[in-house]
């Protein structure tokens, strides 16, 4: 059975980010349900799109926040997962007209999930449960049985991504050569990650293949082996300077990567392209832990550092209020007898001045105008430059409204690691007591 993708009109976080037009696949049919539309999609899609796929069961279902946001939160015993990491916990909107799970205790479900929000999260249309959840496992696990592609050169055709800009928290990291689109996902060389930020690639040349391996846990260390292997040498003919298809000779058997030990679907194999190989930014950077935003308008792949932060590493609290009507999130340096005391959120350039710190009345920067908040509060883990959203629950989120003595507590904590650790990632007044 065909299981389907979602667009909720009111649930944009579940979508897939945009490709530009002309890349992605075209539906076999559409549905309409509510508020949500669903498009017949393959099991092979479904999973080339997820970022976590499992089966397990529902331990509870709890009322939260995140990114400031109400959602519901299904924590799960895992059974058994085919794609990323163990999940614990998953996002869904909070009813069904935005597409919403309505998640049941004791039930078992399988799973595909995405990580756009920084957390795993998932639209009704994501959630497998009942008969047909046999068959689709039966598939799954076979897909670590990924077939032998033919040797030789293949003809396949790509766009050219000459206009594609690549960031790294907020910083854009030079890319050559250029990155190409391929069916409807982003392809760029494996040396961005090698050389530019620092992931070690290992390969085996005496075998004359590109056995390839990744590890998140090495950032920072030498590549090993031949650098010859995988770097661009500035003669090849490269990637044309246009916006026009083109034709192009690749192969596919002469080339293994695996990141953290992971191999890629069938339909995401890497491929070498002109002397160099090309790997799928979203599919490899989500393996190493690195959450990727597209901006069509700017043609810009926004890759954003979220791995857990560890206890050891001693991360601070810090609270962000990020605004409904554009601009700089605020981070609070104190809060205390209703008032913020503040500063923006930014990226400095070199030698320019920090924001200024500035002072307000909290309940004016959170009341509700035109129906909404002016300003969402958000928490975070930060170490250094990296940061985890933590999910609110809806007790301390409506105190932090509405109680001037829980705001007080917050403030002895904020800026400091003497917190109680917070569990997979959910904050509560207990984590402040």
């Amino acid at each position: 059975m065909k299981k389907t993708m979602i667009t909720c009109l009111t649930a944009a976080m579940i979508g897939l980010a945009a490709i530009p037009a002309g890349f992605t696949a075209v539906p076999q049919k559409t549905y309409a349900s509510g508020l949500c539309t669903k498009e017949a999609t393959t099991p092979e899609y479904d999973y080339m799109v997820a970022s976590n796929v499992f089966y397990g069961t529902v331990t509870k279902v709890d009322d939260v926040y995140f990114d400031g946001k109400p959602y519901r939160m299904a924590t799960f015993v895992s059974d058994k997962s085919f794609k990323g990491d163990f999940v614990h916990t998953v996002l869904t909107a909070p009813d069904s007209t935005q597409c919403g799970v309505t998640f049941e205790m004791g039930h078992n479900y399988l799973v595909y999930a995405n990580n756009r929000l920084g957390h795993p999260a998932v639209s009704e249309f994501d959630v497998l449960q009942g008969d047909e959840i046999k068959e689709r496992i039966a598939w799954l696990e076979n897909m670590n049985m990924v077939p032998t592609p033919p040797a030789g050169e293949q003809y396949i055709t790509l766009y050219p991504g000459t206009d594609v800009s690549v960031a790294l928290n907020g910083s854009i990291l030079p890319v050559s050569p250029a990155p190409v689109y391929f069916e409807n996902s982003l392809y760029v060389p494996t040396t961005l990650f090698r050389d530019v930020l620092g992931y070690v690639t290992v390969w085996n040349s005496e075998t004359g293949r590109y056995d390839i391996l990744l590890k998140s846990d090495w950032a920072g260390i030498a590549a090993k082996g031949d650098p010859a292997q995988s770097q661009f040498n500035g003669s090849s003919i490269g990637v044309p300077a246009s916006s026009e298809p083109f034709t192009a000779p690749v192969t596919y058997s002469d080339v293994t990567v695996k990141v953290d030990g992971r191999i890629y679907a069938p339909e995401n194999q890497p491929f070498k392209y002109d002397g160099v190989v090309y790997v799928p930014l979203r599919d490899t950077a989500e393996k190493l832990g690195l959450k990727v935003n597209w901006i069509k308008d700017m043609k810009l792949a926004q890759m954003k550092d979220i791995r857990p932060i560890d206890p050891l590493e001693r991360p601070v609290l810090t609270m962000k209020l990020s605004s409904n009507t554009g601009g700089h999130d605020l981070i609070v340096d104190r809060v205390n007898d209703g008032q913020v005391v503040y500063h923006e959120d930014r990226i400095l350039n070199y030698g320019s001045t920090p924001p200024a710190q500035q002072t307000a009345s909290f309940s004016e920067l959170i009341k509700e105008t035109d129906g909404g908040q002016n300003y969402r509060v958000r928490l975070f883990l930060q170490h250094d430059e990296r940061e985890n959203e933590l999910i609110i629950t809806d007790k301390l989120m409506k105190s932090l409204l509405t109680d001037p003595a829980v705001r007080t507590k917050m403030n002895f904590v904020l800026g400091h690691d003497f917190f109680n650790w917070p569990t997979y990632g959910v904050f509560s007044t207990a984590n402040v007591d």
